[in-house]
């Protein structure tokens, strides 16, 4: 998931995979702002100081849950705590859960200023699980046409899984295409090229340049990746395992949205390998932050923890029980696992340190020459490399992410520029 801008005077920016949603191409869907210019003067949400974190679970907890705050803790916030936990919640995509967790907590005291926006963020979700509904619903009843069912993965689907669905927010819609009466587990009923023909022939706008994984289909402005795969197979072993994983479990099952829309979603051992490992590529590469561990904590409260024949023995078995530790730990699951608290902590402070996806403790230049920006790439890189070497049990040389890194950009000279002049 890519950072999450916060609300600013265009459009809202609250979407992952959408820099700038609109309920309707031809009417944008605008939101009154709310003294949002002093809200970010303040601080950002990647503040080191783990209050604001702290606050942010706590108020997510009693909304995803029935329970109440410790309100003792929220006494003496500073306006500064306050606008920092806002922004972490924004970052994170889970805003309106928090709203919902102060409306159960009426002696809390928030901001008016901060309150106002956090109600004009999930008034926005709203609409958008509803607007998402809608093109969910459609585009089904296409492929439907064409002889091909659709399964919805993650997203709107999953929200039926939350107390409140309609404020789990999500910026694209994942589907998987098989072809109608057919066992989706067999790779000859994938019909995930054939649907991007279909949708080409219709005039809808379609993307192939996402990589092996998935197309991108354009449907009436919404992003919807087409899968050929769950998991990116290329990049380990491991990955090809529990894609394999993945085909055998997804077994759909009819899942009826909150306006009456009737879709496919896969099963819940699906998702217990989907969700997990969807946040350990994020914790891996960068960017896992606290909208993925409350996707996990719904998936563990109301199916349990299952480990798979095919994750035991690997880091992935390790970051499922270090995931649902903090699950358990902040967001009411009560799932006994294996403790590591490294990882665990490890995985914390990514959360709280959305700007910085790869090494914390890397931290940007003062002064921006040329050289100085190499060499901070270059640590980044290496950073990165030693992360996806641990975690996916391979051995890939920083010298050889670097060859690629400079092939990529040979294919677009222009861009070599930035590599001397940019640090991201």
């Amino acid at each position: 998931m890519n950072t999450i801008l916060p609300l600013n005077n265009s459009p809202v920016s609250y979407s992952p995979a959408i820099s700038n949603p609109q309920l309707n191409p031809n009417k944008p869907y605008h939101i009154p702002l709310n003294a949002v210019d002093s809200i970010q003067k303040i601080g950002k949400a990647s503040d080191a100081k783990m209050i604001p974190a702290k606050m942010l679970l706590s108020l997510l907890n009693s909304g995803l849950n029935d329970t109440k705050v410790d309100e003792k803790f929220f006494k003496g916030r500073t306006y500064a705590d306050w606008v920092n936990m806002y922004n972490l919640s924004l970052d994170s995509a889970v805003t309106p859960m928090l709203l919902n967790g102060i409306e159960k907590n009426p002696n809390i005291k928030v901001p008016e200023d901060v309150l106002n926006n956090m109600k004009e963020t999930k008034t926005f979700a709203v609409k958008y699980h509803k607007h998402q509904e809608k093109i969910l619903g459609e585009f089904s009843d296409f492929t439907k046409s064409q002889g091909i069912d659709t399964v919805q993965m993650k997203g709107i689907g999953f929200s039926m899984n939350y107390p409140d669905p309609t404020v789990r927010f999500g910026g694209d819609i994942d589907v998987f295409n098989f072809k109608h009466g057919t066992n989706p587990a067999d790779p000859k009923n994938n019909m995930s090229l054939a649907t991007d023909k279909a949708a080409s022939k219709t005039g809808i706008e379609v993307l192939t340049n996402h990589g092996p994984k998935h197309s991108e289909i354009k449907y009436k402005g919404m992003p919807i990746e087409n899968h050929r795969n769950f998991l990116n197979v290329e990049v380990a072993p491991i990955h090809k395992k529990m894609n394999e994983y993945l085909y055998k479990h997804i077994k759909p099952v009819e899942q009826i949205l909150p306006n009456g829309t009737k879709i496919l979603v896969p099963s819940k051992e699906f998702n217990n390998v989907f969700i997990s490992f969807h946040a350990m590529q994020h914790f891996v590469g960068g960017g896992i932050n606290f909208h993925h561990l409350a996707d996990w904590a719904m998936q563990v409260k109301k199916h349990g923890l299952t480990i798979p024949e095919e994750a035991k023995g690997s880091k992935y078995e390790q970051f499922m029980y270090a995931f649902t530790n903090l699950a358990n730990k902040h967001l009411g699951t009560n799932v006994k696992v294996p403790e590591n608290k490294k990882l665990e902590d490890e995985i914390f402070r990514r959360m709280v340190h959305i700007e910085n996806k790869v090494g914390i403790d890397i931290q940007p230049p003062k002064h921006k020459n040329p050289v100085s920006i190499v060499v901070y790439k270059f640590r980044k890189m290496a950073a990165l490399n030693a992360r996806k070497n641990e975690f996916w049990q391979i051995n890939n040389s920083v010298i050889k992410s670097c060859v690629k890194s400079i092939i990529e950009h040979c294919k677009n000279p222009k861009t070599f520029i930035t590599v001397f002049t940019k640090l991201m």
